[in-house]
C-alpha cells in the first residue's frame, strides 16, 4: 500500500512557498507606500531649494513701503511710515530714523532679514546676519504735518520690518489698509508689545481696517483702587469690545506667526 507522505509533504511545500510569496508580496508594498510617503513628506515638509542670491533684473534697488504703529514719548499712538529698500552691497543692514530719534531696532531688524529671507528662499551672507550680496536699509519717517515722534519701542516694530524686507525682496506691495505690531523671533513667531490700545486708536482714526497683533496678546488696563491706580492685564477681547463700544470701524486680529501675517498683508 501507498504511503500519503510525499502528497503531504508536497502540499506543505506548496502552502510553505505560497506563505512566503504573500510576506515578500506585502514587504514589497510596504517598501512602496513607505517610498512614496517618505518622498511626499520630504517634497511638501522637507529641504527647500538651495538659497539663491536677490535677483535685481538690472535694477539698483527694491523696496516696499508700510504703515507701522507706534507711541509717542507721551503715550499716544501714532503712524509711522516704514520703507524697506534692499540694494546691490556687500550684507550690510542700516536704520535711518530722520527726523524720528530714539527709533531704534536693536537687534530685530538682524531677525527680521534673518526671517524675511527663510520666507522668501534667499541666501545671507556668509556672516548669517545680512543678505548675501545686498544690503538693507530701513527707513522710518513720520507722516506730513504730525508732531516729531520722540520714542518708539523698537523690538514691537520687527514683525512689520519683516513683512516689509519680504516685500522688498520679492518687488510686492503691502496692503495699506493692514498694519502689524509685535516682535520678531527667529522661529518666526511674533511677540507681545506693549501700548496695543493707543497704537489700535491710532491705526483706527488713520483708516486702516485691520489691526494685527500677537496671538494671546494682552491690554494694560489702569483701574483706580482708592488712592492707588493699578495695572491689569486683559484679553484681546477687551479691546476688541471697546472698539466696538466706540463705534471704531477696525478689525483686531490675532496672528502667532509670519506666514499669517504675510498672507494678510501683502498683495
Amino acid at each position: 500500500m501507498r504511503t500519503q507522505k510525499p502528497v503531504l509533504t508536497r502540499r506543505r511545500g506548496r502552502a510553505r512557498r505560497v506563505t512566503l510569496f504573500k510576506a515578500a508580496t506585502i514587504a514589497t508594498l510596504a517598501f512602496l507606500i513607505g517610498a512614496c510617503v517618505g518622498t511626499t513628506v520630504y517634497r511638501l515638509g522637507g529641504m527647500r531649494p538651495h538659497p539663491k542670491p536677490v535677483a535685481f533684473f538690472g535694477e539698483n534697488y527694491r523696496e516696499a513701503s508700510g504703515n507701522i504703529a507706534a507711541v509717542r514719548s507721551d503715550g499716544a499712538g501714532v503712524i509711522a511710515n516704514l520703507t524697506v529698500r534692499v540694494s546691490l552691497g556687500d550684507g550690510r543692514i542700516l536704520v535711518d530714523t530722520h527726523p524720528l530719534i530714539g527709533f531704534n531696532f536693536q537687534y530685530s531688524e538682524r531677525i527680521a532679514v534673518k526671517v524675511a529671507a527663510e520666507l522668501t528662499n534667499t541666501l545671507l551672507d556668509n556672516d548669517g546676519v545680512g543678505l548675501h550680496g545686498a544690503n538693507v536699509l530701513f527707513i522710518v519717517s513720520s507722516k506730513a504735518g504730525e508732531v516729531e515722534i520722540h520714542a518708539i519701542d523698537g523690538p514691537s516694530a520687527g514683525a512689520a520690518a519683516t513683512i516689509a524686507t519680504v516685500a522688498a525682496i520679492e518687488n510686492r506691495k503691502m496692503r495699506g489698509d493692514v498694519i502689524i505690531t509685535g516682535t520678531i523671533n527667529e522661529d518666526h513667531k511674533i511677540g507681545f508689545i506693549s501700548g496695543v490700545a493707543a497704537k489700535a486708536k491710532a491705526a483706527n482714526d488713520a483708516g486702516v481696517r485691520l489691526f494685527l497683533v500677537p496671538k494671546g496678546q494682552y491690554v494694560e488696563v489702569y483701574e483706580q483702587v482708592g488712592m492707588f491706580t493699578i495695572v491689569r492685564h486683559r484679553p484681546i477681547s477687551h479691546l476688541q469690545n471697546y472698539a466696538a463700544q466706540q463705534g471704531w470701524q477696525i478689525q483686531i486680529r490675532e496672528v502667532t506667526t509670519m506666514e499669517e501675517a504675510a498672507e494678510l498683508m501683502l498683495e
